[in-house]
């Protein structure tokens, strides 16, 4: 399907947020806020909401480091030096502050467009736990969180979430051990909807999704996660 691409800037305050939109040719099917890994608005990033607007969604991805450093771009790890330094972003980056920002680039993303449904979210790494996050401080039609990290200490905000959850996780996943993996399992399980789901992937690593990053991504569990996602979002965006 065909889709463009756009530069966008979400007024919040007397500033504005930048971020990456790609909107399908076609009447959307649904709309995702799109969070980042922790290396910014990368081509990897641009690249993911691509492909969501080539299945039928408009995806939004904000650059949620605009108050740092607007318009980062890392790389996608490979590189110690780039890595560590997305790394020092990650830990200055204010994620109560950050959540405030990324509800309102839903809410901009509804009104601009004017949604007669609630987006979804979906995050990677970092933007795993925002995801998180934002779908426990407002109301989203879905959340998938991709290999979040520190969500074995976030049980309060995963059970506070008011949309159906789906979480995917590599089992081979340096910065989740399988005791979080299984933390955030039954965090998942306690919720008692019917509608969560949860997976993981036998041998993927951490950041498996990303095709930019050759030294990790992992085209089975890629392509299964992928059609697990496009289900799931056509499942419970109300613009399906």
């Amino acid at each position: 399907m065909q889709h463009r691409s756009i530069d966008v800037n979400i007024p919040i305050g007397d500033a504005g947020m930048g971020g990456h939109l790609a909107v399908p040719a076609t009447a959307p099917r649904g709309a995702i806020v799109v969070i980042q890994e922790i290396f910014g608005v990368t081509p990897a990033m641009r690249a993911i909401a691509d492909d969501f607007a080539s299945q039928g969604y408009i995806a939004l991805v904000p650059d949620i480091y605009w108050r740092l450093q607007p318009n980062l771009d890392l790389g996608n790890g490979e590189d110690p030096t780039m890595r560590q330094l997305a790394v020092d972003y990650s830990i200055r980056f204010d994620e109560e502050l950050g959540t405030q920002d990324l509800v309102a680039a839903a809410d901009w993303l509804k009104s601009f467009l004017e949604l007669p449904y609630q987006p979804a979210v979906l995050g990677f790494c970092l933007g795993g736990r925002m995801a998180v996050r934002v779908a426990a401080a407002a109301r989203f039609s879905c959340m998938v969180s991709m290999y979040g990290v520190g969500l074995d200490k976030m049980g309060a905000q995963i059970h506070s979430a008011s949309c159906p959850v789906q979480f995917h996780f590599g089992e081979n996943d340096n910065h989740n051990p399988l005791t979080t993996i299984e933390t955030v399992r039954e965090a998942t399980r306690t919720r008692g909807r019917t509608s969560d789901e949860f997976y993981t992937y036998p041998g993927a690593e951490h950041a498996f999704y990303n095709r930019f990053r050759l030294d990790r991504f992992n085209e089975a569990a890629h392509q299964i996660a992928r059609e697990r996602i496009v289900r799931f979002l056509a499942h419970h965006m109300l613009g399906a």
